[in-house]
């Protein structure tokens, strides 16, 4: 299990990512802080998880969705990715190799899903 998820989208309207949050989890608390970011917590089985969301992320089209917890649905970020993009119907992207202990990770390498499919690509922000 990874320590927290992290997916961008692609031209996703906050309030679409909200919508989406609200059929899984229960809003605690939101809050914006400013213009392109949107914090939440959220409950899921009992579980609090602060979350991030952040428009603009990766150059001007993508928004970031951080869980900050260990406690999601999703055992690691390609799986909450799958889960965003058949809800969300936008690409979706995320580290291929999610978390790893060592570090050994190619930062370059993501994953990302969209109409025409999905799998490994390089992007470099």
């Amino acid at each position: 299990m990874q320590p927290d998820i992290e997916i961008y989208l692609l031209s996703c309207p906050t309030e679409r990512i909200i919508r989406w949050l609200e059929q899984d989890f229960s809003i605690i608390d939101m809050h914006k802080p400013s213009d392109i970011v949107t914090k939440l917590h959220l409950e899921h089985n009992g579980e609090v998880i602060p979350v991030t969301v952040l428009e603009k992320a990766a150059g001007k089209r993508f928004t970031s969705i951080w869980f900050d917890s260990d406690k999601t649905p999703w055992e690691n970020d390609t799986e909450c990715s799958k889960c965003a993009f058949e809800a969300l119907e936008c690409e979706v992207r995320c580290n291929y190799q999610g978390w790893q202990e060592d570090g050994q990770e190619d930062p370059d390498l993501w994953w990302h899903i969209n109409a025409e499919g999905e799998g490994p690509f390089i992007w470099r922000l």
